[in-house]
C-alpha cells in the first residue's frame, strides 16, 4: 500500500477551491446509491454506520438518511505533533460496547481519505474491537483509487482528486481549515 508520510511537503495549488454545497450532496448520493447497490447484490445489511470524527461526520449523516439507515456508532482519531513528529490517539471508540462476537456489517465514513494516517489507525482500532465484522468503507475525496484502505470488505469513494489541489467542504473556510481549534493541542482532551 502507497502511503505519503505525514511530515513530506505537499505542494498546494495557490487557491484553494470551495466545494459547493450541491457538489458534496451529489457526491454523497453517488456513493449512497453505489453502496445500496453493493448491499442489494450481495444481500447485507448495514448493521451501524461509523463515522470517523470530524470530517466523516457530515457525510455519514447525508448517506444514512439515503440508505435510511438509523444506527451511529462514532469513533474520533485525533492526529497530533509533538516534537515535530505526528502521531494518533484514539478519543472515541463507542464500538467497544458492541458484542464483538457478532458479525456486525460497517458503514465506516470519513471525509477525505488522503493520506489514510487517521482512516488506518480508525480501522485497525476497528478490527480490533470487533474482529468479525466486515467493514464497507466510504470516503467523498480519496487520493487516489489505488490507496483504497485494504482490509476491508469493499471501499466506495465519491472524487478521486489529487492531494496536490487543496478544497473546502461547504461547511469550512480555508481559514478554518489551517486554524481550526481543533487543531491545537490544548483542544485533543475534553
Amino acid at each position: 500500500m502507497k502511503y505519503t508520510k505525514s511530515n513530506e511537503k505537499i505542494n498546494y495549488e495557490a487557491e484553494i477551491r470551495d466545494m459547493s454545497h450541491d457538489e458534496f450532496k451529489n457526491y454523497c448520493l453517488k456513493v449512497s446509491k453505489e453502496i445500496d447497490d453493493y448491499c442489494k447484490n450481495n444481500n447485507i445489511r448495514i448493521d451501524y454506520v461509523v463515522p470517523i470524527l470530524r470530517s466523516g461526520a457530515v457525510p455519514a449523516v447525508y448517506i444514512a438518511n439515503e440508505l435510511n439507515l438509523i444506527k451511529f456508532a462514532p469513533i474520533q482519531v485525533k492526529k497530533i505533533k509533538q516534537n515535530g513528529i505526528y502521531d494518533h490517539i484514539i478519543l472515541l471508540n463507542s464500538l467497544k460496547d458492541l458484542d464483538k462476537n457478532k458479525e456486525l456489517i460497517l458503514l465506516v465514513v470519513e471525509g477525505t481519505f488522503s493520506s489514510g494516517d487517521t482512516a488506518n489507525t480508525a480501522l485497525d482500532e476497528i478490527k480490533k474491537t470487533l474482529p468479525k465484522a466486515k467493514i464497507l468503507f466510504s470516503t467523498i475525496c480519496i487520493r487516489g483509487e489505488e490507496n483504497m484502505p485494504k482490509g476491508i470488505e469493499k471501499g466506495f469513494y465519491g472524487v478521486d482528486l489529487p492531494r496536490e489541489k487543496l478544497f473546502t467542504y461547504p461547511w469550512e473556510t480555508a481559514d478554518m481549515k489551517e486554524n481550526h481549534p481543533d487543531q491545537k493541542i490544548e483542544n485533543i482532551f475534553y
